[in-house]
This record gives structure tokens, sequence and C-alpha cells, in this order.
């Protein structure tokens, strides 16, 4: 086995993650080399800028941002070898055989793509960046069982392992320009492709919390990104059986209440975002939130 650990950076020092990886990279002497591409940041170049002393690493910083499709697509392209390691730059690792665990599963498994999954610390953040922590921890802090019983929708770039050569036929879409759903779309075609793909426990910390006004934001990007890839699939019926919103969505047209939902929506707005920026939300309420925004995407768009 050798591998190419990519990994984009943007507006985050990744030091200790590069650092702990390139570490065990070498305890275990695989081949291997380290890409990092900074994506235009604002914040820590001189921090990251010494990540290129690390052996076997390489660092580019691009003149202007491209986005979260291409930078991953950009960092396979330059990978020379047989298995890519995808993280992001907010991550940590939790101890020290995360590299091993990975190449101990590429040997039992030979599987095309291996999920580590991810993982939040115990420690209750700030009030603001509350409501992202608990979703972390309620909805994607999962065990491998659990992920294994449904492997492609838990696909995430966030740490995976997968075949370079497998990634060349697939890669990201670079039309997404805004936030959301690409691993979404890149599971959904894993999945046509029927490529083997498990899942390890092999969690990396997530360490940055967007603020809860900044996470509902992003969330309505990611659903208008979403509602994008529904509309450009040709096996939709497909497609929303693996996504549980857009089955709610499909049910409330079908039995014509989509515009009740919406006017229902409309009028508990500003009550469901006083709950979730409080100290307590509710992620029942979140999910009736994240629900009329895509009926109010899906009436505008059709």
């Amino acid at each position: 086995m050798t591998l190419s650990i990519c990994i984009p950076i943007y507006n985050y020092n990744a030091t200790k993650l590069i650092t702990d990886l390139s570490q065990q990279a070498l305890k275990e002497k695989i081949e291997h080399e380290i890409i990092l591409i900074d994506d235009n940041s604002d914040l820590y170049e001189n921090e990251n800028a010494q990540l290129a002393t690390l052996p076997y690493t390489q660092l580019t910083r691009l003149p202007q941002n491209i986005g979260r499709s291409a930078i991953r697509n950009q960092l396979a392209k330059n990978a020379r070898f047989e298995y890519i390691l995808f993280m992001d730059c907010d991550a940590e690792i939790v101890d020290d055989f995360f590299i091993k665990r990975y190449m101990d599963a590429v040997q039992s498994s030979h599987a095309d793509i291996i999920m580590g999954g991810c993982c939040y610390k115990k420690e209750q953040p700030a009030s603001d960046y509350y409501l992202r922590w608990l979703y972390g921890i309620q909805r994607e802090e999962k065990p491998a069982a659990e992920r294994n019983a449904a492997p492609y929708r838990s696909f995430s770039a966030f740490n995976c392992l997968i075949k370079k050569n497998l990634f060349s036929t697939i890669q990201f879409d670079e039309t997404l320009r805004k936030y959301g759903h690409e691993d979404t779309l890149f599971g959904w075609e894993l999945k046509q492709q029927n490529c083997k793909l498990i899942h390890i426990d092999n969690p990396a910390y997530h360490l940055s919390y967007d603020d809860t006004n900044s996470f509902i934001k992003k969330t309505e990007s990611s659903i208008s990104n979403l509602w994008c890839i529904y509309q450009k699939t040709n096996h939709k019926k497909e497609f929303r059986k693996d996504i549980k919103i857009l089955r709610y969505q499909h049910i409330l047209k079908w039995t014509l209440l989509l515009r009740p939902y919406i006017w229902f929506f409309n009028l508990q707005k500003n009550r469901f975002i006083s709950n979730l920026t409080s100290n307590q939300p509710n992620l029942l309420i979140f999910d009736l939130y994240k629900l009329g925004v895509l009926c109010k995407t899906s009436i505008h768009k059709d």
C-alpha cells in the first residue's frame, strides 16, 4: 500500500493535524506523500507555511479561491500513490494508530473506499456554537456498525480513504459552487457504480464549529445545493429514497400539503429561529426548519 495524504486548507491552523499524520506515516514506514493546497486563505498563512518543511510534504497556495469540490479534485490529480486519504483541515487525530487502522483495513477488506467516521469532543462549547456541536454529537457521530447499514448515505470526505484510480473516474462535481451536499452526490455516484465501500471505527475529531447563525445559513445553502442535485439526476425516485428530507418534501407535494406547509413555516419561522439560537435548541425543530427551506426552494426553482 502506498498513500497520498490530501488535505485542503482554508483559514485554519492545520499544523498539529499534518504533523501528527506525518509522524504516524513515518512510524508505520509506509511510502507516502502529503499534498496540501491552501485555497487562498486570509488567516494562518505563516503558521501553515511551516508545513512545507515536513518530510515528503508539498504545500501550494492558490491565487484565488476555487471551492470545496475543485480543490479536492486538484489534490487527487496531484496524488501519485495507490490510495488517497482525504481529510479536512479542521480535524484532529484521536490516537497514535490512525494510519495503522487504515492500513490494516486495506489489507483485510480490499475495499475501494474506507470511511473512518468523525467524532466530537464532549466539552460543551459556548452557547453561540451549541447547535452545531449538538448536531454533530447526535447526527454525525455514529459507530461503524450503524454507518455500514446504509454505507453510501454516510459518505464524507472529512475522513476517508479511496483508491486513486477509482477517484479518477468519479470526482466531485465542480458545478456545485455553493456550500453543501457535494459529498452526498459523490456517495450516490459511488453507489451507482457499485463500489465496495466499508466503514470502520477510525474517527477523527471535528474541531471547528460554526456559530448558530452561520450554521443556519450554511444549512440553507446546502439545501439549495441538494435541490439542484436532485433536479439534475435522471433517477429521482431512487435518489430521494436515500435522502429523508427529499422523501418528506415529495410526500407533502403528492398529498397537496406542500403550500400549506410553506404557509406554516412562514408563520413559525421566527419562533423556530428563536429556539435554534437559544441555549436549548431542539433538533426536531431544526428538521422542520430545513424542510420548510426545501419546500420553499422547490417552489421557487421548479
